[in-house]
């Protein structure tokens, strides 16, 4: 019975969060390979609308191992502390605030049935093949936990113009061994610690660790998420501090009990959960690859009540039982 019960909670999660990825955040559910017919016979992703034609910059986001699905990066904190922590919604906020289109791999909705998604590591190939592999060059940037990472080796290994299109990789307490494969992708693995969040931990060449802030392996894509996105920054275009952003962002956080409790029967939040700071990204710059951002005036345009409204209209509530 008990098995029965978290089978079904599981389930509502699964569901709830892909219903918030397409309605709030406009992402669209693609078979994979790109022309299957049969749902029975493919897997799916979640990918931004045009995604293969826009010229945007990329964020992957790839979850870890275990029951949890699309959208998420710890099932665990989803139904019993909070929505917002546990998915992978406020990294899809982020995309569309800073002009990222957005792909969610759900490289556990595999198996021997699915067509190009036999298990994690074909998954995620069939998807380089159809999502990735003719991206502009540096224009991917990758988050993957804990197994995730070891699925982007796996990719590294198996591509050789990986390097070539993507620019940056942000671990969060990844569990893959030894040599990353890459030579000149730069990546940081946000790994558990008592330290303070983003602590240099050790490291040498394109690779390096830092503290994720927390000593929870489900938390540690929470709390590194500030430092991951100010990282993915850094070589892009600064923006005007923009309340928008935050603002967006805490209204998803302000109404997650109430719509978790409510919609999906889960717990309350715990008073625990430390809110996030605000991301910080001051002006200037153009792109440094080949990839066209918008231009600072569209971006700034963001602020505008009206699309303000739209933001905040967004909030929703917020993977992987550990």
């Amino acid at each position: 019975k008990q098995w029965y019960q978290r089978r079904v909670r599981g389930d509502a999660v699964t569901d709830h969060i892909y219903k918030l990825m397409e309605e709030n955040h406009k992402l669209e559910r693609i078979r994979v390979p790109i022309g299957v017919k049969s749902s029975k016979l493919a897997s799916f992703v979640f990918a931004s609308f045009d995604f293969l034609q826009s010229k945007k910059k990329k964020l992957v986001l790839i979850n870890g191992s275990g029951a949890v699905k699309a959208g998420q990066w710890a099932r665990s904190i989803i139904i019993n502390d909070n929505l917002y922590p546990g998915s992978m919604l406020p990294y899809l906020t982020w995309a569309e605030n800073n002009n990222f289109d957005a792909l969610v791999l759900n490289t556990n909705e595999s198996g021997s049935r699915f067509q190009g998604s036999a298990d994690p590591f074909e998954h995620a190939q069939t998807v380089w093949d159809n999502f990735l592999s003719s991206i502009p060059e540096k224009c991917v940037y990758i988050v993957a936990h804990s197994f995730g990472g070891v699925v982007v080796q796996k990719l590294i290994q198996n591509n050789s113009n990986f390097e070539d299109i993507v620019s940056k990789i942000a671990f969060t307490d990844s569990v893959h061994m030894g040599r990353l494969g890459s030579e000149t992708t730069p990546s940081i693995n946000w790994v558990t610690s008592s330290k303070p969040v983003n602590t240099r931990l050790g490291g040498g060449g394109a690779s390096s660790k830092r503290s994720a802030g927390c000593r929870d392996h489900p938390w540690t894509s929470h709390f590194a998420m500030d430092s991951i996105f100010s990282w993915f920054m850094e070589d892009n275009i600064d923006l005007v501090e923009d309340n928008n952003v935050s603002e967006s962002i805490s209204m998803e956080k302000a109404d997650i009990a109430e719509t978790s409790e409510e919609q999906m029967g889960l717990t309350e939040p715990s008073t625990q959960t430390e809110p996030m700071s605000q991301t910080k990204l001051e002006a200037t710059a153009e792109p440094s690859s080949q990839c066209e951002l918008e231009t600072q005036t569209e971006l700034m345009s963001q602020s505008e009540p009206e699309t303000q409204t739209e933001l905040m209209s967004q909030s929703e509530p917020g993977t992987q039982t550990e």
